[in-house]
């Protein structure tokens, strides 16, 4: 069954069908305050940090589904008939119905009896708020007398105790109503208040939940709204609403437009003060504009123009817009992570920021020192850390004395710096001092990337490869049970990566002592990795307590993972003679139609000496499911090893829109990229879950740009360096880097060329920098 459609011209997904298989959700606000909103206005709001400062309240995994949310009720005052804006809560049959989720914005249009409404919801600029834009319009012949009622469910902030402290927080909580707008607040005032009002002059209100809903009903049919006002009622505890009861009249033909904000304030005055400009229409409209500025100016920086007009859609819009929503909130907060225990990951941001970096490199390096906060002065870092309030964690030690700290966390921040100076050239960042988490002592940005590896190097096992830890990248891969002799190939193999990206750096920055000691770690390293990992069709995962091996063609289950196999060529350590096979073993035992499995044949019973992988049932997740964020990594070794055609094959069958036919059985968004998808091994293959906070995001546009386009930075050039399916014959691409435009013409033919402003200038694929003399150039490039 379709659901909805692109709308590429105005960079929208349109669903014309309420009924999709999940909530199909999109993201309000800028990684400050915003929020999350589906289809018919489920989710909720938070200000910096949904698990200490949450601001509506959701009920997860609950029936009725996805609800609250941001709802506004349309009453017919005469009939006494009732429906919602956004078709859910009260779910009423409709004339149309059309959800348009936008960058940054979503605006559900509806007609019900002759009455056309449409509200847009989005977040202006860095304001603590959200506007709730809703336009009404009377399509009927006859003058029509309506009653608006809001209904937005108020959260206490910290996220946990609203759910497991009832006993305090309902006691302590209290609405207030002073000109014309609600408060809702804690009776000591310790914290900031949270506020809604109107733009037009109100005529009854509610501020608590239970007199707005009534005994035994629920938000399909709530008390005020069928019997038309609101009883003025200040609530002195319990759960909090912001209901605020507009009437108002409409000629035939008429449309009207009233202004809805809620927000958190420190201060009534000051809420008084500054959202008074907030309830113009002409306000609204001019921030509305800025918002589409401003994805426009986030978008510019790279855009495509291929022969397949799928990977244009998400190169464009989809993929760079999720990737800024990943790079905004980690895997901390989503209709499937909770925003409540998690917190930010170290290593998801680190590798988030590799999707965003070229658009926004300021904001790229601000996090980058967040993330070096969170690095002890041995070397290894938080596993996740919580924005609002700096707190974090290692990891989470096993009930058997297995170690806490994740073997990988701490060496991803060096692929996030070296991204960072390959696109701005900002070689000073290199000697910012940065705090370490667990001292008052600073160390330079470059001190901090070495102690990373130091830890590493200092932390391996009896063969040489890196102790696993509690994890590595494959949070459910738990071999260490005490011994503290497991040890992770795979991780092995991002150390050999980071080594050469360090490596690198320091000659280009002419630090050729520390760079040669970096070479001879890495000529060791894939030295052992070869010595003690080669299966002889493809690399083992790892050792576990006992020195038994993991990913083996000798184990019955988890004979073959994915990951080593694509790292080994990332890395530069398969010897070129076993690449084809390597790279065949993977497509026969791993590729399916939806996507590459993790591993195969999957698990069939739980086994304690493997962990949490076997507590998934076969084809699920980690065992054996198509877990996404692995699949841009085969595409980049196929892509290294010049295999346009396989490259390509493996990025169309994991393509979102491609999937926009079959979304019964994928279920989630086909607009953005999820987690994981069940595995051949499951009854329910090609179901997706998990959508929007991946690191799959980041690897897809990288895996795309720059791999299988190969538009890529180095210190001193673009590298283009194509790898294309054969029937392509070129494509073009518009880069903005280092303050100047680039207008690139890639051309198939016989040799190697590059030409820039008309003139040739080498033989070579790298755009030296130092050649780029106008502020807009026009690049050719001819390759083979």
């Amino acid at each position: 069954m379709g659901y909805g459609f692109f709308d590429q011209d105005k960079k929208e997904y349109i669903i014309t069908n309420p009924y999709t298989p999940t909530p199909w959700i999109n993201y309000l606000g800028g990684g400050d305050y915003g929020g999350i909103i589906s289809h018919t206005a489920g989710g909720y709001s938070f200000d910096g940090d949904p698990r200490y400062k949450r601001v509506l309240r959701y009920r997860y995994n609950a029936i009725p589904e996805d609800q609250p949310g941001r709802y506004i009720y349309i009453r017919d005052n005469k009939s006494e008939n009732y429906w919602s804006a956004s078709w859910q809560p009260v779910k009423r049959d409709y004339d149309y119905y059309k959800c348009r989720h936008g960058l940054g914005y979503t605006a559900i249009e509806q007609k019900v009896d002759d009455i056309k409404t449409s509200i847009t919801y989005f977040v202006p600029g860095n304001h603590s708020m959200e506007i709730w834009w809703l336009r009404v319009k009377n399509d009927s012949a006859q003058q029509r007398d309506l009653g608006l009622f809001t209904y937005a469910e108020f959260s206490f902030f910290d996220a946990v105790k609203d759910q497991q402290n009832l006993d305090w927080t309902q006691q302590i909580q209290q609405g207030d109503f002073e000109d014309n707008i609600i408060y809702w607040n804690a009776f000591m005032k310790y914290w900031d208040y949270i506020f809604m009002t109107s733009s037009m002059p109100v005529s009854s209100f509610e501020t608590s939940r239970e007199a707005f809903i009534g005994s035994y009903r629920d938000l399909s049919n709530p008390v005020v709204v069928e019997r038309g006002y609101c009883d003025n009622n200040e609530a002195r505890r319990a759960n909090g609403a912001g209901v605020l009861n507009n009437n108002i009249t409409l000629e035939a033909g008429e449309e009207k437009e009233i202004i809805y904000l809620l927000g958190t304030t420190p201060d009534k005055d000051i809420s008084k003060k500054e959202i008074g400009n907030f309830l113009k229409v002409d306000r609204v409209k001019s921030e509305f504009f800025n918002l589409k500025k401003y994805w426009d100016k986030y978008l510019n920086k790279c855009q495509v123009e291929t022969p397949d007009d799928e990977m244009n859609l998400m190169l464009n819009t989809w993929n760079p817009y999720q990737c800024k929503t990943t790079f905004n909130w980690s895997r901390f907060v989503s209709l499937y992570q909770l925003g409540i225990n998690r917190g930010m990951g170290f290593r998801d941001s680190a590798q988030d920021i590799l999707g965003v970096v070229h658009s926004i490199p300021d904001e790229s390096k601000e996090l980058i020192i967040k993330l070096l906060k969170c690095q002890h002065s041995k070397g290894n870092a938080y596993h996740l850390f919580y924005p609002l309030t700096g707190e974090g964690s290692i990891g989470e030690a096993g009930e058997d004395g297995s170690v806490d700290w994740y073997s990988d966390d701490h060496l991803w921040v060096i692929l996030s710096v070296t991204a960072y100076i390959k696109e701005t050239g900002d070689l000073a960042f290199l000697e910012e001092l940065v705090p370490y988490v667990d001292s008052k002592k600073k160390a330079s940005v470059l001190r901090h990337l070495c102690q990373a590896l130091e830890f590493t190097e200092s932390h391996k096992g009896k063969h040489n490869l890196p102790l696993a830890g509690f994890a590595d990248w494959n949070d459910t891969i738990n071999l260490d049970h005490g011994n503290g002799t497991a040890e992770s190939v795979w991780t092995g193999m991002l150390y050999s990566y980071v080594l050469k990206e360090m490596i690198d750096l320091l000659q280009y920055i002419k630090q050729e002592e520390l760079a040669d000691k970096y070479n001879d770690y890495y000529r060791k390293q894939i030295g052992d990795i070869n010595k003690w990992a080669w299966d002889g069709s493809w690399y083992l995962r790892a050792f576990d307590d006992n020195g038994q091996v993991v990913g083996s063609s000798k184990c019955e289950s988890g004979k073959i993972f994915l990951n080593p196999q694509s790292w080994s060529i990332m890395a530069g350590i398969i010897a070129k003679e076993n690449r084809k096979k390597l790279l065949e073993s993977v497509k026969k035992y791993l590729n399916t139609e939806y996507g590459v499995v993790l591993l195969y044949p999957a698990y069939h019973e739980y086994d304690k000496s493997k962990g949490g992988i076997t507590t998934y049932p076969p084809g699920a997740k980690e065992n054996g499911g198509i877990f996404l964020h692995t699949n841009p990594w085969v595409m980049i070794a196929e892509a290294i090893e010049g295999n346009g055609e396989q490259a390509y094959q493996y990025y169309r069958q994991v393509l979102p829109p491609c999937r926009n036919e079959i979304a019964d059985i994928y279920e989630v968004e086909p607009y953005v990229y999820c987690q994981n998808i069940l595995g051949k091994e499951h009854p329910q293959f090609g179901l997706g879950r998990n959508s929007w906070l991946t690191g799959t995001a980041a690897w897809m546009y990288r895996a795309a740009v720059y791999y299988i386009l190969g538009i890529r930075p180095d210190y001193d050039g673009l590298i283009v360096d194509p790898v294309l399916p054969s029937e392509w014959n070129g494509f073009k691409v518009r880069r903005v880097i280092r303050n100047k435009i680039l207008k690139i013409e890639c051309i198939r033919k016989g040799e190697k060329s590059i030409e820039i402003n008309g003139e040739k200038i080498s033989d070579t694929n790298k755009i030296k920098y130092s050649r780029l003399n106008k502020k807009e150039n026009n690049i050719r490039v001819y390759f083979n």
